[in-house]
Formats: structure tokens, C-alpha cells, sequence
């Protein structure tokens, strides 16, 4: 301030704020309150929402040696009135907006108004009140696991470390321009602020009225020249939709050189495109807690980021460390709890000694600087380059918006209504389009609550990104074996049983013109519902901020003009929508609207799935959940549709295909999934005439990916699934569907395998076909196939090798051998000599170019296909690299037989691998060669040229076999210490 006191520090509407003005006005609130009795180190509640008065009052209470907690005006009072009385605080830092809400609360203290308006002449502080590095800056309230807020500390140390490291890394922020994207109840917006006002910079303050309004957004970074600003990546998944839309909004952004991301898992493709947008732009991913002086780990983003974006590195002077639950190290590429270290390190929780204990737990390494570690509660691995990984929660916090969120906090507070016996929050979905849920069972069976009338009370206990989207009323919540609600099976109930309720109760009012109809056919569009009531609030329907904001993108579409968000969202309803609307748009322009919209339509794309509770058919179903907007039915051997839909739930899970397992139940709330009870292996697949015909003209592909698979059973075990099954497909596809049949290479015997490579078009004289029950099925299938082909039936024929476990997720096939031998070894602890090998192709391949050739969205003739990486495995290498991991004994195969033999019962995988295993050869330590052959390296026999043209933008593929099966590899490092796992 003393080198350029004149220089612009804060802009706020069309309203400059010097760097004397800021200092003159912090000065005075300053002397304010140490006139009011606020002593050094108090905590004092600053309650401004924003403008000019919030960097005006952080620095007033930070020049008494105060440290100043951010409160927001909008929290319902009850909330308010409880950190009051925590605080108990000689005085409070207000506003004059914000004057009149600490009036209201229940034992205000008193008030210190903050003038940026016409600062008194007030001298500075006393030189004893500047706080020392130690000293507290600041405290935020956040999400309570007990209902409660709890107040977490951090020090001055802790936050100067952060926005040097920031000055080191990204320059002088003397030459920055920074918009305050955040909240000021959020910690992000500390260096939102206090970065560019410590460093010479200017700040921007956001002139908001509670509406995302991401136009707006854009508009302020071109009229101020913003150089550097934050996103939560749901929020920016929006900002990039929007500036793909609008060449005006580029040119306004296109100041920005630098962006940080944080508060929740950044995915790449957003990144990537709004990298594309604005070249000029530098992102960096950013995590840390709270607790630990806003964000401790970077990352910039590079275009090697193209299937995750790692959280990063430690920043200086701090530590970042993946333990397991004994705090030692794990090994690389395995998931372990987060510890934080270092200079970032917090001051624990206000008034909680027993959670600051528990969080904040002694430092055994000597060589990361502090006494302290902290709990980050994260599930994180470090890859072989160092860089760390998000990987999940340990326990029921949540990230919404950004937001973090206790489960605990939000039943808790919607219990406390007097009509609920007991209540439990879940997330649905992923970001942005999570939604937050909470089931309730009354107290009396006699009295039920309405969701309305608890959303209503939720809404007065807690702060609004808190309150929950949706409230379900059951009879009874689930419980796990511990008599706690049970998540998972609360998950799979609102999907099997449609607990989740459809929205009011109260009739659906049809819309009454075209600009009604307009309104209403872009909120069915964003919300996924087939009724909507012109009269019922959109936030009755469970709609979010970021929903909204999709259905003005939705009317402007429709319009085909570009919609202000205040222009729409400021009223409640369609109808009301509408009338606003209808202001500047004539009904021949809505009615136009429709014109386009029916002029793109396109039929629907309905698919049937078989086989999607197994191992290729979930990871298809996760495919076509989560990368197209195919409708999907699947034929599921179970009781009904709630029984099905409970298996669909449990095999995503099983795999780890957490996106695909969020989003199941609105897809099959909403219908675009259908659960139709079925058998393969039955006559016209179970279903009755009229349900098969139905399906005939209904469908426009059928993707099989179901079968019975026995290697111990002959051709009639197979037939009624792989044979009659598929003749049964054949006769629903001569409705017009396309035929997507799974088949196996291994149906040319190894000893046909000698000549040239096998292509696509061959099929082989059933006197060349392997010798056993499951090939000899899928020939014949495959020769159906191929004749109803010649009758005019569409079809594609896919050729599948070992498939391997997902790239990501590492979960294994419990139905493979080649799976099941490495689990085998992991859990015997020995490997032992062969010369078998095996291709690898990850599942996760497989699945996306099936999804994709299934939608049309990839082009693919009819016809065969060998769906093959051309990269080979020997097993001998995987075996060693278990070996050198893991310390696993290196042994013969006779031993390594017997100690399968005695630990097999009753691990379901052991037991199925021991029956196929042949004996030793004596005095041979090595496998026999009847093992060697149980296993095909196709790679070397199989032309793939038809793969690799349609197939080539999918996935590049490994050139090393253990690269190709690494995920999996390291999942078995930990094998040994697992319960035996079923099949």
C-alpha cells in the first residue's frame, strides 16, 4: 500500500477502491472493534455477504490481532443464532445491508458497520496487535457429521505459505486481475481475495442476487480483464457448455491465463475442451481440506491428462503422504488414506478436542516438518510418477457443488422434525448431476410427513446448498449388519421398489399455450420426467441451481436466441416462467421453436441387453448408461423388476463402475432402463407372445451378451443359452433390430492355428471347431448367425479373446481362469514356472466399442469382427512381477498345487480353478505342457485389421502385456490378507 496507494485494488460494480481507500477503511473497523472489546486472537463473526465491505472487514479484524469467521446472511436463522452462541463475541462485523439480520437473531452482539462508503480518519492499529505466524487467521464453518456445524481453525503461517507458493508458481499477482468466483463462506475465496490484495493485484467482487448466472460470469471477466479465477468442475462443466455455445463469451474470457479447479473430482474432458476454447489458458487442479489452509496439492493440467487428471504434488514447505490404517507407507498404485504435513496444517476445531484428537493425530516421520499430521479422510494412491490420485472417501462426507457435505448433518437435521421416527441421506448420481436424498420413516404409521412440508424444515436448519433435493417416505430404512442404515441397499431399494417419489401429489396442470409448452418441454428435458405441472416450483421437483441453469441453455435453445438467467429463474414455475418470457417473444416464436425441435427428431434408439449381471454385459450397461442416451432393456433372470433392478445395482457395484451405479436409479425411475424378467435359455426368452412381439417392434439392436460358459459341461449343457437362446434372438430380430452376438476365438482349435493369421471372414468346418462343450455351442451359434445374415437379418458377430479387468477399477471376471490363476497365486503366496501365455484385452475396450457399435456411434459392418488387442501376456512375467512386488516364494508347480488344494474351501474362484488344473509331471518343476495349452495367445494367430479401423479411436493399445493387466496386478498385491471371495 505505502508503494502505490492509489493503485485499484478492489472493483465492485462500477465502483474502484484504492489500496489507501481499503486501508483507511479497514483502519476504521479496526479501531471499532477494539473499542468494542475484541481482543487479539478472538474469533470474530464477520456477517457480509459481499462488496466492498468483506476484504475491507477481513482486514479490519485482522489488523486487531482478531481472526475473522465468515458468516452468511442467507443461513437460516437458527443456524445463525447457534454459531452466535459459540462464538459469544463482543462484537460483530456487519454491513449496512446485513445490519438488520444480526438485529433479528436472538442475542445479537453488538454491531461494527463496515463504511467503504466515507471511512473516518482512524489511526492504525497498535504495533502489539500484529498477529504472529502462529497466530489463528481465520475460522470456517463447515458440514457437521452430528447436525452440528463445526468451526475449523487455520493460522496465519498456513495461509501466507499458500499465497507465496501461489506468487512463486503463477508470478507477481501485482499483475493479476482475480474475480472471487466463491462464496465468502468458502475457504477458496481467501486467496480469491487476499492473494491479489497482498501482492499489488486487484480483486473482483461478484455483484450476485442468488442466481447462477454464468453469462453473467463470463461478462464480468471481459469487462474487467480477469486474469485468474476458480471453478468447481460441476460448475464448469456449464461455463464450457456455454462458451462452446457463444463466440461472444470467448472473446469476453479470453483475458484468462490462469484457472484453478477444485473442491470435487475434476473430469478430463471438461478441462480438455475449455483448454481447446481458450488456448491461452493454464489450469491447475487444486485439493486440500479445509483444515489445511484451502488447498495444499497442485497440479497443472497437461495434455498428458487425458484419462484423469491427478490432484498433484505438495506444495512448498508441506506434505502429502498415503497410509495405511497402521500409518505406514503403502506401496505405489495403492489406495491409502491421505495425510497431510507441513506448514498448511490447521489449528483443529473449535471447541472439539475429541475430533481435533481423532483428525489431527502425532507426526512419526522426522523427515516431514510439524508435530502434526492430518486426517484428510480421502482415499488417494501415488502413481510410479509420484503424482497423487483422488480415489474416494473413507467415510459419509460428500462433495456437492463443491460443498462439502455430511450425510450425518442432513438426516440429522430432517430428523429432528416431530412427524420423522428416523431419516438417512444418500447421493444419487454424479457430478453435476448428483442429488442429494434423504429417506425418512414416520413416527407414527398414522401421521406421515409430506416431502414438501420437510423440505421446508429442512430448508430452516440448514444453509441451502445443504438442503436436500429430494425426501422419500418409507415404511422402513434397510440396516447392515451393524444396525446401521445400510446405503448401498437404501440404493438399490429407491431403485428396485420406486421408493423415490415422482414429485407432488397433487394433479399435474397441463400447459396452456405454445410458450408454456415451450417452458415445459425444457424442463421435462433437464429433470428426466415424463409430467410436469405448470403450477409446482421447480425445486419440488428436485431441481439444483446447475439443473436450472440447464433449463434456460434448454428455452434458449427452443428459442433459438440466448436467455438471461434472471430474465427466467427469478420466478418459481413454468406458467410463471412463461408469462415472464412471453414479455419479449411473440407465440409464432415459440411456436417456430417447435418447428426446429420436431424437424430434428430422430427415431429413438432402444436397445436390448442380455447378460448385463455378468462380467462384459455390466461393463456394456455401465457404457450405455454413461456415455449415450440409448433407452436399454434389459432381460434379467430374476423374480420381477425390483428383484432384477437389485441385481443390476449389486454387479455395478461389484465391478466398480460407480458412475454407472449412481445413475441407475433415475434411469430407471425415468424408464430409459427396463428391467423385464426373462431366460435365455426359455422359449421365446421367457416372456409371454405378446411381451416378445412387443419387444420386436420395439428394439433397434440386441446386444447378447449373455451365455452359459463350462468348461467342465458338453454341447447340450450349452445348448438351451448359447444355441436355442440366440435362435430365439434371431426371430425377434427379423423385426428390424440389429444382432450384436459375443462369440469367442476359441472356437478354432489350437492345432488350426498354424497357418497364416485367421481373419475375420473365416469360419471353420465343424470337424475344425475345439472339441468341448462351450466352442462347440458358440460355433453353431455363430453358423445361425451367419444364415439368418443371408436371409436379410443384420448382424455383427464379435470375437472376443481373454478379456481383461477394467484399466481403472482392477475388478476381475470371477468366471476367468486367467483371472482366477493370478488370484490363485496371490493367495498361495508362490509362483511357479510355465510357458503359457494369453492376449489381453482390458474389458473396458470391449464394453465402449460394443456400446458404441450397438448406438450407431461407431460404424460398423456386418458381419465378423475379432475384438482383439494385438498385444500378448506370457505368465511367467506376471508371475514374476507378483513375486518381486509381493515377496510371493517362487516354487514348482506341484507345490504350488497343494497349497491351492489346501486353502481352495471355500473360496468359490479356488475351488472352480482346482478342478481344471491337470496333475504334475514328475520331476518337473515346471507346469506341464497340457497347463501351457489350457491358455491362447490369439494376438499372434488372428487378423485384426477390422477391429483396428473401427476400433482405433477407443483406447491406444498397450504394447506390454503388464501394463495392459497393471491395475489388476497391484489389486492382488493385498490379495492374501482378502476374505475368500465368491463367484
Amino acid at each position: 500500500m505505502e508503494n502505490a496507494p492509489d493503485r485499484p485494488a478492489v472493483r465492485y460494480r462500477d465502483l474502484t477502491m484504492s489500496y489507501a481507500d481499503l486501508d483507511a477503511a479497514a483502519d476504521t473497523t479496526a479501531r471499532l472493534l477494539i473499542d468494542g472489546g475484541v481482543e487479539k486472537h478472538r474469533l470474530t463473526p464477520v456477517l457480509v455477504a459481499d462488496g466492498r465491505e468483506f476484504p475491507a472487514a477481513l482486514f479490519g479484524v485482522m489488523k486487531t490481532g482478531a481472526a475473522f469467521v465468515p458468516l452468511d446472511p442467507a443461513w437460516p436463522a437458527d443456524r445463525l443464532n447457534a454459531i452466535m452462541a459459540e462464538l459469544s463475541p463482543p462484537a460483530v462485523v456487519v454491513s449496512p445491508a446485513t445490519a438488520d439480520i444480526l438485529a433479528g437473531l436472538d442475542a445479537p452482539a453488538p454491531a461494527v458497520v463496515v463504511d467503504c462508503a466515507a471511512p473516518a480518519e482512524a489511526e492504525p492499529a497498535p504495533a502489539e496487535r500484529r498477529p504472529a505466524p502462529g497466530d489463528l487467521i481465520y475460522g470456517f464453518y463447515t458440514s457437521g457429521s452430528t447436525g452440528t456445524p463445526k468451526c475449523a481453525l487455520n493460522r496465519h503461517r498456513g495461509l501466507v505459505n499458500r499465497l507465496t507458493t501461489m506468487s512463486r508458481r503463477f508470478g507477481d499477482g501485482s499483475g493479476h486481475v482475480t474475480l472471487q468466483n466463491s462464496r465468502s463462506t468458502f475457504d477458496s475465496s481467501m486467496w480469491q481475495v487476499l492473494w491479489p490484495l497482498t501482492s499489488g493485484g486487484q480483486v473482483v467482487l461478484p455483484d450476485r442476487d442468488g442466481i447462477l448466472d454464468l453469462e453473467e460470469t463470463a461478462t464480468t471477466i471481459g469487462r474487467y480483464g480477469v486474469t485468474m479465477t476458480d471453478f468447481v468442475p460441476s460448475v464448469l462443466a456449464a461455463f464450457v457448455a456455454l462458451l462452446e455455445e457463444r463466440e461472444d463469451l470467448r472473446a469476453a474470457t479470453s483475458s484468462l491465463r490462469r484457472m484453478l479447479i477444485g473442491g470435487e473430482t475434476a473430469g478430463p474432458g471438461v478441462v480438455h475442451r475449455l483448454r481447446a476454447l481458450l488456448p491461452g489458458l493454464a489450469v491447475t487442479n487444486t485439493f486440500g481440506p479445509t483444515e489445511c489452509s484451502i488447498g495444499s496439492v497442485f497440479h497443472d493440467v497437461t495434455d498428458a491428462d487425458a484419462d484423469r487428471i491427478p490432484i498433484g504434488l505438495p506444495i512448498d514447505n508441506t506434505a502429502a503422504i498415503v497410509l495405511d490404517g497402521d500409518l505406514n507407507p503403502v506401496p505405489v498404485n495403492t489406495p491409502g488414506e491421505l495425510y497431510l504435513g507441513g506448514e498448511c496444517i490447521g489449528a483443529g476445531y473449535l471447541g472439539d478436542p475429541a475430533r481435533t484428537a481423532r483428525t489431527f493425530v502425532p507426526n512419526p516421520f522426522p523427515q516431514i516438518p510439524g508435530h502434526t499430521l492430518y486426517r484428510t479422510g480421502d482415499l488417494a494412491r501415488a502413481g510410479d510418477d509420484g503424482l497423487l490420485h483422488f480415489a474416494g472417501r473413507l467415510d459419509e462426507q460428500v462433495k456437492l457443488g463443491g460443498v462439502r457435505v455430511e450425510l450425518g448433518d442432513v438426516a440429522a437435521a430432517v430428523a429432528d422434525h416431530p412427524l420423522v421416527g428416523d431419516a438417512t441421506a444418500v447421493v444419487l448420481g454424479e457430478a453435476p448431476d448428483a442429488t442429494l436424498v434423504t429417506c425418512v420413516t414416520p413416527r407414527s404409521p398414522d401421521e406421515t410427513p409430506s416431502a414438501e412440508e420437510l423440505r421446508g424444515h429442512a430448508a430452516g436448519k440448514l444453509p441451502a446448498e445443504q438442503v436436500p433435493h429430494r425426501i422419500v417416505v418409507l415404511d422402513e430404512l434397510p440396516l447392515n449388519h451393524n444396525g446401521k442404515a445400510d446405503r448401498k441397499a437404501l440404493a438399490a431399494l429407491i431403485v428396485a421398489e420406486g421408493a423415490r417419489q415422482d414429485g407432488p401429489d397433487e394433479d399435474v396442470e397441463p400447459p396452456a399455450g405454445p410458450m408454456e409448452e415451450l417452458v415445459c418441454a425444457a424442463w421435462r428435458e433437464v429433470l428426466e420426467r415424463d409430467r410436469i405441472s405448470v403450477v409446482v416450483p421447480f425445486s419440488d421437483y428436485g431441481g439444483t441451481s446447475l439443473l436450472a441453469y440447464r433449463v434456460v441453455t434448454a428455452v434458449g435453445e427452443r428459442l433459438g436466441r440466448p436467455v438471461r438467467p434472471r430474465d427466467l429463474l427469478a420466478e418459481p414455475t413454468v406458467r410463471a416462467q412463461a408469462a415472464r418470457l412471453a414479455g419479449g417473444v411473440d407465440d409464432d416464436s415459440a411456436e417456430l421453436a417447435y418447428v426446429r425441435q420436431d424437424l430434428a427428431w430422430r427415431p429413438p434408439r432402444t436397445l436390448l441387453l442380455t447378460g448385463a449381471t455378468g462380467f462384459i454385459g455390466a461393463h456394456v450397461l455401465a457404457e450405455l448408461l454413461t456415455r449415450t442416451n440409448a433407452e436399454v432393456i434389459c432381460l434379467v433372470r430374476c423374480a420381477d423388476p425390483a428383484d432384477g433392478a437389485r441385481r443390476l445395482t449389486e454387479v455395478l457395484d461389484r465391478y466398480g463402475l460407480a458412475s454407472a451405479w449412481q445413475q441407475l436409479p433415475m434411469a430407471i425411475k425415468t424408464g430409459r432402463v427396463e428391467v423385464v424378467p426373462g431366460d435365455l435359455a426359455g422359449e421365446l426368452l421367457g416372456l409371454p407372445q405378446w411381451r416378445f412381439e412387443a419387444l420386436a417392434s420395439t428394439v433397434s439392436g440386441i446386444v447378447n451378451a449373455a451365455g452359459a460358459v463350462n468348461f467342465l459341461a458338453g454341447y447340450l449343457d450349452h445348448r438351451p443359452a448359447n444355441v436355442l437362446g440366440v435362435q430365439e434372438l434371431i426371430k425377434l430380430a427379423t423385426g428390424g433390430a440389429r444382432l450384436h452376438i459375443l462369440s469367442t476365438l476359441s472356437i478354432f482349435a489350437p492345432d488350426g492355428r498354424t497357418g497364416p493369421p485367421i481373419t475375420e471372414d473365416q469360419i471353420p468346418v465343424t470337424d475344425e471347431v475345439a472339441a468341448d462343450g462351450y466352442n462347440r455351442s458358440k460355433f453353431v451359434a455363430e453358423s445361425l448367425v451367419a444364415d439368418a445374415h443371408r436371409q436379410g437379418v443384420s448382424s455383427v458377430v464379435y470375437r472376443l479373446g481373454e478379456v481383461w479387468p477394467h484399466r481403472e477399477t482392477g475388478a476381475a471376471n470371477p468366471d476367468s481362469l486367467a483371472h482366477n490363476l493370478l488370484y490363485a497365486c496371490a493367495r498361495t503366496r508362490c509362483v511357479f514356472p510355465t510357458e503359457a501365455a494369453t492376449d489381453v484385452t482390458p474389458v473396458d475396450v470391449v464394453a465402449r466399442f460394443l456400446a458404441g457399435a450397438a448406438t450407431g456411434d461407431i460404424d460398423v459392418p456386418d458381419g465378423a469382427m475379432h475384438v482383439l488387442w494385438p498385444t500378448g501376456l506370457r505368465f511367467a512375467d506376471a508371475f514374476e512381477a507378483l513375486a518381486d512386488r509381493c515377496g510371493f516364494d517362487r516354487v514348482g508347480y506341484a507345490e504350488f498345487r497343494d497349497r491351492l488344494e489346501a486353502i481352495a474351501e471355500p473360496d468359490q474362484r479356488l475351488t472352480a480353478l482346482r478342478l481344471l488344473l491337470p496333475p504334475p509331471e514328475d520331476g518337473r518343476d515346471a507346469a506341464p505342457a497340457e497347463f501351457d495349452e489350457m491358455f491362447t495367445d490369439g494376438s499372434r494367430h488372428f487378423d485384426i485389421r477390422r477391429f483396428d479401423r473401427h476400433g482405433a479411436a477407443l483406447a491406444q493399445p498397450e504394447a506390454d502385456g503388464l501394463a495392459a493387466v497393471d491395475r489388476y496386478l497391484t489389486q492382488l498385491t493385498d490379495t492374501s490378507a482378502f476374505v475368500p471371495q465368491e463367484r
